[in-house]
């Protein structure tokens, strides 16, 4: 895991990034090919390109990025999980994780609790669900949530939002792939039932 802070130079996109207009009408799902396939459409690619050109080679042979923003606040929380083909969990009991993602904190307003937990294994069967009840303790490993803060980990590592008690958290997370998850079979866009969805903002092209 690396934790890389005030990671965004250009304030521009940053104060873009916090208008709740992107927190708003973000599909549960989102993927793009890569810059080296196709441009950046909106802020949330331009955001990924800078932060992954930095981070992947030739040689990881990416084929693209899964994306989304979480924006929780008082009393919200994100259970321990794995990201992982959401799709191909439900419709073949199948886990497929990527190899390595991000999460960027993009605002952190007043902002009590709200913690990302690691936990110290996987604890999943073949199919990802967990052998038992995850519950924080002394192994489990906590990162704070700080305006600009850039978190690279393994997605497949058993992870967790802590309750927010106070304020707001928007996350911006993405994860890079070697295989297209079948989460988007109906499309680049797509809700939590992965039908697809006609994401207005989607070519909205921001230049820094």
């Amino acid at each position: 895991m690396l934790v890389v802070d005030g990671f965004i130079k250009s304030q521009k996109l940053l104060d873009e990034m916090k208008k709740d207009q992107h927190w708003l009408n973000i599909p549960t799902y989102n993927w793009w090919d890569g810059w080296w396939s196709t441009k950046p459409r909106n802020v949330w690619e331009t955001a990924i390109e800078l932060i992954w050109r930095q981070f992947i080679r030739p040689e990881d042979k990416i084929c693209g990025f899964e994306y989304w923003a979480t924006k929780l606040e008082k009393n919200g929380e994100v259970k321990f999980h794995h990201d992982k083909d959401e799709k191909l969990v439900r419709t073949e009991k199948k886990l497929a994780c990527s190899k390595i993602g991000h999460i960027l904190y993009v605002d952190t307003k007043n902002l009590k609790g709200g913690y990302l937990e690691m936990a110290p294994d996987q604890n999943v069967d073949e199919t990802g669900k967990l052998k038992k009840i995850y519950t924080y303790d002394e192994h489990t490993e906590r990162i704070k949530p700080v305006e600009n803060r850039l978190v690279i980990h393994n997605p497949l590592r058993l992870h967790g939002v802590s309750k927010v008690k106070e304020g707001v958290r928007k996350a911006f997370l993405a994860n890079a792939w070697t295989k297209k998850p079948t989460t988007f079979d109906a499309g680049e866009n797509v809700n939590g039932l992965f039908k697809f969805v006609n994401w207005k903002e989607k070519n909205k092209v921001f230049n820094i």
